[in-house]
């Protein structure tokens, strides 16, 4: 079972802009705004998270600024505690549609 899915550019390089990222998740994914770059959507009777965020190149980031981020490059989608196969394949769904968008690469932490 998965943690969470990290989406980023290679070496974090890359950025897309707030705008077009909130833009993309709500209009192509459906997912609902829960603040700035924090959103979340039903799969299968649970509901996951998915943070916009700005980290450094090697990938370390503070969740509390995310307010003033004007790009990110890093996407995290959390798994919920009673994520299954079927729950996680349907997150992998959602994750493949992001790096297919922005050219970005998927990463699965456990």
């Amino acid at each position: 079972m998965y943690d969470y899915i990290s989406i980023h550019s290679d070496e974090f390089s890359s950025f897309i802009k707030t705008d077009v990222i909130e833009n993309f998740l709500v209009l192509h994914i459906s997912c609902i705004k829960l603040r700035t770059l924090v959103f979340t959507k039903e799969l299968s009777g649970s509901n996951i998270i998915i943070r916009g965020i700005n980290a450094n190149l090697q990938g370390n980031y503070a969740y509390d600024s995310a307010d003033e981020f004007t790009e990110i490059n890093l996407i995290e989608i959390d798994f919920p505690d009673n994520s299954d196969g079927a729950l996680e394949n349907e997150v992998l769904k959602i994750a493949q549609k992001i790096s297919n968008e922005f050219l970005w690469k998927i990463d699965l932490r456990e």
